[in-house]
């Protein structure tokens, strides 16, 4: 779903009843907290008006808008939030249509416009197990103005990927810097359902676990685990839906490191320019932090979309000792791996595994290095 910034970008939108051939446009203002809605009219010759439902993602609909005409102007938007719209018509005797599909617009600031944030999705694949072994992700908001993100943990639906041990109820809790729980989620169909599916992102079993969060600048962790201390694997994604001031700028995830289909898998896409990063996988010195049963002597493997691989890594000062120590963030232990890379656009993945099937906890790590 496209915004042209320097017009009217139009989406088909169905409704029923009334508003039975609805199309609702938007064309934001170069404010950045305004915009503009079109829509065609219907043909109803009883037609009334029409009322814009709108609100932030994490309040869908909470404002409506009263109009006669098929266009409406809204000037309140907040900068850097993303917004649900929806339309319904309304005849003579009252009786209203549903709601038109919604569109999804990010209210951003003039000073940067549409930009694209250079990580734009990031996932890690892991088998959850219990206690300290269930999976972290971690990741950190940079800017001046709040982030709108989705997190989601997929387990059932693995098992149509073909994993044979995929965590069938996972449940995903959302805490801040402190460890303070902020949010919370079982089944996403109770939760986020309608702002979930109207992104396009609500997952396709309804055991799995999603939210839409609105967060400042901070650092923050999502734990994956399973409901009644079940274990396998699963799935836990960051998708970043705001393309204005701030980024989210690394991603790291700890969880236990297996064999064949256990091995630990982060996946993140590049949007906008090409962008440097150094990813990676640390073991050892989780040791020395307390964490027991560690990953000794970890191996990483950097792949393209297409599955090609791009860079292996053992031991971080086997190769790009340099570069690596060039970003100020070497892995604390010569057994840990590493890699940098100047990425393009684009979808990638890492694999994490032990050298000669080892097994234990490790720390797969992405640190986006030119913002």
């Amino acid at each position: 779903m496209s915004m042209i910034m320097s017009g009217i970008s139009r989406f088909g939108l169905l409704a029923s009843s009334l508003a039975s051939a609805m199309i609702l446009a938007a064309a934001p203002a170069y404010a950045g907290v305004a915009v503009t809605l079109q829509w065609n009219p219907n043909t109803e010759p009883d037609i009334a008006g029409y009322r814009v439902h709108y609100g932030p993602v994490s309040d869908p609909y909470s404002e409506i808008l009263d109009v006669k005409s098929n266009t409406a102007s809204i000037s309140d938007l907040a900068t850097g939030m993303t917004y649900l719209f929806a339309v319904s018509a309304y005849n003579t005797t009252g009786a209203e249509s549903d709601y038109s599909r919604p569109i999804v617009h990010y209210a951003t600031a003039t000073s940067y416009g549409d930009q694209e944030v250079p990580l734009d999705n990031i996932s890690s694949r892991a088998f959850v197990d219990t206690g300290e072994n269930v999976m972290i992700g971690g990741f950190i908001v940079r800017g001046i103005t709040p982030k709108t993100l989705v997190l989601r943990a997929i387990g059932p639906s693995l098992s149509a990927a073909g994993i044979s041990e995929a965590l069938q109820d996972p449940i995903l809790d959302i805490r801040d810097s402190t460890g303070a729980l902020i949010a919370t989620n079982d089944s996403w169909s109770q939760a986020d359902a309608a702002a979930l599916v109207a992104l396009g992102l609500s997952p396709t079993d309804d055991r799995e676990a999603a939210l839409v969060v609105t967060l400042p600048a901070g650092s923050y962790s999502a734990v994956v685990h399973g409901k009644g201390s079940s274990r396998g694997i699963a799935l836990f994604e960051l998708y970043n839906l705001e393309h204005a001031l701030g980024s989210v700028a690394n991603i790291s995830t700890r969880s236990r490191v297996g064999t064949g289909e256990e091995v630990m898998i982060g996946g993140f896409i590049i949007g906008g320019t090409a962008t440097k990063v150094i990813v990676r996988a640390v073991g050892p010195s989780l040791a020395d932090a307390g964490v027991a049963d560690a990953l000794l002597d970890p191996a990483l493997d950097l792949y393209d979309s297409e599955g090609n691989i791009i860079a292996s890594n053992d031991n971080w000062r086997s190769n790009q000792e340099s570069a690596i120590i060039a970003t100020s963030v070497p892995p604390p232990d010569d057994r840990e791996a590493a890699i940098v890379r100047t990425l393009g656009p684009g979808s990638y993945s890492a694999i994490v595994r032990g050298q000669n099937n080892t097994t234990g906890v490790a720390l797969f790590e992405l640190y986006a290095l030119d913002q």
